[in-house]
């Protein structure tokens, strides 16, 4: 019998094949990204079994040693020394503190001096402070002084032609690029405040920012063979501002490099999660569909071309329910949607980003109750209780990405109590990164970390930023992150599009355009930056951690050599000289006097031209 097919039929067929073929091609490219996936927390294993404990430093010959003279008695003090401490061991600096309650400073031990007390009486003479700059020493006063007798005889050599007496003063505009790429910038807001010795600066002085009325108060001046830099106020206490102490130090000598992190970390807060039913009566208004529908045809678009238009790679965090059951069984629940999980959880591995967990439901894992207080939550009963919840969405997500393991964690509205940590611990070994909040919280309510690595071998990469538009305190937090540790960390929640508080009463339209403008501006002040997912960062934030450097500054210029995990690092350049042969680097410039140094290999050189 003779069979005729029509031209419609063998359409169709091939349709078919060409469908066969991209679901393998689209399914070999899924279990490839898990398998990379795998592969990495593989080197994590080996990476954190590295001791963190910290060893007794040791001082490479040529390699300045900063002593930081402070109180014990003085709270402001110990502020100013835990800030110095940790921006200096960031830079990978031999670091000594000397304690002014219990014995003098001996300026002949050290190359570099941060005075962090209010008093030039406590850190030695006057004289002993100016021949120590003289001859080649660099001083960094963190603080505004007292208007004592040893200020009354130093002043003018630390570049003052008179002063006052002490003053409130509030905001900034900074006349350098002490925050990197941020030179001319002026912010008018209290969230920067300083208690700040009413000054005048004479001819000699170069100053480097002053408040928004304009009062002095970041200058240096250069004396002898050496050098002054002067914060004269009070913000150099705060967490917030480390990125003008780092670039405060990066200015104090010439020709100088420190290492950064250099990455750039974009969360997604519940999501992929159950999406409620029903309508957002402006987003109807607005597009005439529910918000199921909203967020599959235009929040999750719109999200996915910014990622691709200004380099984002999204780390989503799994919401399991939106129910408040602290109390178990746990079970699969009415809300939970595992289409929504894989369908979401797909485009953003396919996009290049990464999976973590926020937890079963949005209870944070705390059993404080004056906490949850503050956030209407339950309290859970006992870490039995804790450890059942993050198996549950752990198998919920395994269920779904069978060949994929998730890495990080980040805990609901930023709450996780020790008991909670120790939940997650034992319910989730492969657990790697835990990524909640950099900035002080006032109300003590919110697990603030630094960036570390925990004993028990968790890597601690906290959040700096939020939300989709610009506000001044983010921005100010993003450029003193990224001039301190190369950092850029930012989270995000879908519905912020739709709550009535943090929209701040704007459409979609509207956010999503402040959106643009913010992500515009970042990838033009740090187009240098690399995006990671959470995973990675935190890898690699761990390897130049466990990586001993040791450079020293040569007549023609700068040599160093690596020792441990990092053999790929990234290095701030600060000099105002010519670049010229390269051994074992490449050198990118990216501000004014400002260079990018990525090092390859253990051993480098970096020589300046004419």
């Amino acid at each position: 019998m003779k069979v005729n097919f029509s031209k419609s039929i063998y359409i169709v067929l091939v349709s078919v094949l060409a469908s066969g073929i991209f679901f393998l091609i689209a399914r070999s490219q899924f279990v490839l990204t898990f398998q990379q996936n795998n592969v990495l927390l593989s080197e994590a294993s080996e990476l954190l079994s590295i001791t963190n404990k910290k060893e007794e430093q040791t001082v490479e010959e040529g390699v300045p040693l900063y002593c930081i003279a402070y109180s014990s008695s003085d709270e402001s003090s110990m502020k100013l020394k835990d800030n110095a401490e940790k921006t200096l061991a960031h830079m990978k600096l031999p670091t000594i503190g000397i304690n002014l309650d219990n014995a003098p400073l001996n300026y002949a031990t050290c190359d570099v001096v941060l005075i962090a007390v209010d008093q030039l009486s406590m850190a030695g003479s006057a004289e002993e402070v100016e021949e120590f700059a003289f001859n080649g020493g660099y001083v960094l006063f963190m603080t505004a002084l007292q208007p004592e007798s040893e200020l009354q005889v130093i002043y003018r050599k630390m570049g003052i032609a008179s002063y006052g007496y002490h003053v409130s003063t509030y905001g900034i505009e900074l006349d350098s690029n002490v925050l990197i790429g941020e030179s001319g910038w002026k912010i008018d807001d209290d969230f920067i405040y300083n208690s700040a010795l009413l000054v005048s600066l004479d001819e000699h002085a170069k100053l480097l920012a002053k408040s928004s009325d304009g009062i002095p108060l970041l200058w240096r001046t250069a004396i002898g063979e050496g050098a002054f830099i002067v914060c004269n106020g009070s913000m150099l206490e705060e967490k917030l501002n480390r990125g003008v102490l780092a670039g405060a130090i990066s200015m104090l000598q010439p020709d100088f490099m420190y290492p950064i992190y250099n990455s750039k970390v974009f969360f997604i807060d519940d999501f992929p999660a159950p999406i409620a039913s029903g309508r957002n009566e402006a987003i109807y208004e607005q597009y005439k569909k529910d918000l199921p529908t909203f967020y599959r045809e235009i929040w999750w678009p719109d999200m996915l071309a910014i990622a691709k238009r200004y380099n984002l790679r999204y780390t989503g965090v799994v919401i399991e329910t939106y129910g408040d059951d602290v109390d178990p069984p746990f079970v699969y629940p009415v809300d939970a949607s595992r289409l929504n999980l894989i369908s979401y959880g797909r485009e953003i591995i396919k996009s290049g980003g990464e999976l973590g967990i926020h937890g079963y439901n949005h209870q944070p894992l705390n059993r404080d109750s004056e906490i949850a207080a503050q956030f209407d939550y339950n309290v859970w009963t006992n870490e039995e209780d804790m450890v059942a919840s993050i198996e549950e969405v752990l198998d919920f997500t395994k269920a779904s990405f069978p060949n994929y393991t998730v890495a990080s964690y980040v805990p609901p509205s930023n709450v996780l109590s020790s008991e909670g940590r120790e939940a997650l611990k034992k319910a989730w070994p492969e657990l790697t990164v835990i990524a909640s909040l950099f900035i002080e919280d006032p109300t003590n309510a919110s697990y603030v970390q630094e960036f570390e690595i925990a004993q028990v071998g968790i890597i601690e990469m906290p959040r700096v930023t939020s939300g989709y538009t610009e506000r001044p305190f983010d921005r100010w937090a993003e450029a003193n992150a990224m001039t301190s540790v190369g950092i850029y960390s930012n989270f995000l929640h879908p519905d912020d599009a739709i709550s009535e508080d943090r929209s701040y009463n704007m459409t979609w339209e509207q956010i999503y355009k402040g959106f643009e403008d913010n992500m515009d501006r970042v990838e033009r002040t740090y187009p240098w930056v690399r995006a990671m997912t959470s995973t990675e960062a935190a890898l690699d934030m761990a390897r130049v951690m466990h990586t001993d450097v040791n450079w020293t500054a040569i007549e023609d210029g700068i040599e160093g050599d690596l020792s441990g995990p990092g053999t790929n690092m990234y290095f701030i350049l600060r000099t105002e000289r010519k670049i010229g042969r390269l051994t074992n680097c490449t050198v990118k410039q990216i501000d004014d006097g400002v260079f990018l140094v990525n090092v390859v290999g253990t051993r480098f050189k970096l020589e300046f031209g004419g």
